[in-house]
């Protein structure tokens, strides 16, 4: 009698860490489609070496950073082939208005100190005055000079009509961009119809980043919405929360 409650004493025990493994796989799942936002111009050298350990040791998708910081921040996380975040360029932030050749010198200085992923803000001005034959070339020029490495696509939504939004996801997919990043603001009927619209666009040829994620919830609305990648300013807390919540600890 004592063998077989012994027996089903260590079948629970290895229930539950058997459990407790799924939960943290999926845990990581999720916030390995979380990238930290620290393309902020307040946001000083010190504070992103802190910043990529917290996204090393959270496994985050990535860190997204301005030009001028991608060789410390590649020293930061270590060499690429052992990287857990990727490390990710953003040139032309955050409304695209550099001419194209010096978008195309940013994006190779950018690879040649140590970025993963460059994401490059569409020219917006030439998006609202409908020149699309510009934007063509210059995606086609972007995607010439990534080479191997996965390129992106940013444009403030915000500041698009529909028409535009459809005009530069379908451009992008036929000039194989690899993601399209939206950013409207909040999570409502707005940021939900956008993604749509994208997705309708791409044709699942690109993934879709959205951006401006700050809670667990909004990650979960916007992947119910069809992101594949969200973009954060808070992703460690973020990271953090579910975390805590695959492990069944105190969330307070």
């Amino acid at each position: 009698m004592d063998d077989f409650s012994d027996y089903k004493k260590n079948e629970a025990r290895l229930y539950e860490e058997f459990r407790r493994k799924i939960n943290l796989q999926a845990a990581y799942a999720q916030i390995k489609k979380i990238e930290y936002n620290l393309a902020d111009i307040t946001t000083g050298l010190s504070a992103l070496k802190s910043a990529c350990t917290d996204a090393t040791n959270l496994q985050l998708g990535g860190v997204c950073v301005a030009p001028s910081f991608v060789k410390p921040c590649s020293v930061f996380l270590g060499a690429a082939a052992k990287r857990k975040s990727s490390l990710i360029a953003c040139i032309s932030y955050p409304n695209g208005g550099d001419t194209t050749e010096i978008k195309v010198k940013a994006v190779k200085r950018a690879i040649k100190d140590g970025a993963d992923e460059v994401e490059v803000t569409a020219p917006i001005a030439q998006i609202r005055d409908g020149n699309f034959q510009y934007v063509k070339r210059e995606l086609k020029k972007l995607r010439r000079a990534v080479k191997n490495r996965s390129l992106r696509i940013s444009a403030d939504c915000s500041l698009l009509t529909k028409h535009d939004i459809m005009r530069l996801s379908i451009i992008a997919a036929e000039c194989h961009v690899n993601s399209v990043k939206t950013s409207s603001g909040g999570y409502g009927g707005e940021e939900g119809q956008t993604i749509a619209d994208v997705r309708s666009a791409v044709k699942d040829k690109c993934t879709i980043k959205a951006e401006g994620v700050s809670s667990v919830t909004e990650l979960s609305e916007a992947v119910d919405m069809g992101a594949g990648v969200v973009g954060s300013k808070n992703a460690p807390s973020v990271a953090r929360y579910i975390l805590a919540a695959a492990k069944n600890e105190n969330l307070a």
